[in-house]
């Protein structure tokens, strides 16, 4: 059992180390009530469907977490590519009123490579994102529960791809 989990971990590196990644960053605009701004840093493979994007929000102190499925990916140009997600979201806040949230995302988006060997991804992409959580406020000492049915996140960003 030892020599099997060994050889699947191996094969799950060496996969992720050869397969093609893009890392960058993103800026967030966060169109629900209220509108808000953000930074985050993005990760994407070849090897799988998934994008990863962690963001923070300074005038808020808050900190997302968001897992993309790009469930749709076609060709819309030449190095121009539309494409639909899906995932799911989790948030923090750690200021005054501290909060944790959890929700669904449905999106689209596009993405060109500017370069000719396709190292440079710029993209746009904007999702429906219901969040469910907990408030807590730090200065009544009360809990309460949190819904925020409206949440539309817009990102655009770029990729370096190595």
């Amino acid at each position: 059992m030892k020599k099997k989990l060994t050889l699947f971990f191996c094969f799950l590196i060496s996969s992720l180390i050869c397969a093609k990644a893009g890392t960058g960053t993103q800026g967030n605009l966060k169109l629900g009530s209220p509108i808000d701004f953000g930074v985050g840093k993005t990760y994407r493979s070849e090897f799988s469907p998934w994008g990863v994007a962690v963001s923070f929000n300074f005038r808020e102190i808050s900190a997302d977490v968001v897992f993309d499925n790009w469930w749709v990916y076609k060709e819309f140009a030449p190095h121009v590519n539309w494409f639909s997600i899906w995932g799911m979201s989790f948030g923090g806040k750690f200021k005054n009123v501290y909060y944790a949230e959890t929700g669904s995302r449905l999106g689209i988006g596009m993405n060109a490579f500017i370069l000719k060997k396709r190292n440079l991804e710029l993209y746009n992409q904007i999702a429906w994102n219901p969040t469910i959580g907990i408030d807590y406020d730090h200065d009544d000492k009360k809990y309460s529960f949190r819904f925020e049915p409206v949440n539309f996140p817009f990102n655009t960003g770029a990729r370096f791809w190595f």
